[in-house]
């Protein structure tokens, strides 16, 4: 069987397949709300998850240990997340300093940020 260079790539050196594949869990807010179409990334590959309206998402395909799952929801701080083993906490993620959310008027929910927001 041969590997492509994209599946190396996405596989930590000498990394341990986790056997709890399909691996589900739950993000929520600092106020402990579940945020709806979170975006869960697995480093190093091109699996993209997203969270449904309760904040819940699903793992799937083969997880390592010491694999890198960055968090994101708009509005708030991304979280970097290694997998070491098969227990996932719940997610909370913090408001980002630099964004508001538009209580009223036309473009309310939307997120807006200020400053340099968005150079990293």
């Amino acid at each position: 069987m041969v590997e492509d260079e994209a599946s190396r790539a996405a596989t930590p050196v000498n990394a341990v397949r986790l056997s709890c594949a399909p691996l589900q869990g739950q993000v929520l807010d600092a106020e402990g709300q579940p945020l709806t179409g979170a975006t869960l990334l697995l480093k190093g590959t091109q699996k993209v998850f997203i969270t449904d309206n309760e904040g819940r998402f699903q793992l799937t395909g083969p997880l390592y240990q010491k694999q890198i799952l960055s968090v994101e929801a708009a509005g708030h701080t991304t979280r970097l997340l290694p997998l070491n083993d098969c227990q996932l906490p719940i997610v909370k993620l913090e408001r980002d300093p630099n964004a508001k959310i538009k209580r009223s008027g036309k473009r309310a929910g939307q997120v807006t940020r200020h400053g340099n927001a968005y150079l990293q």
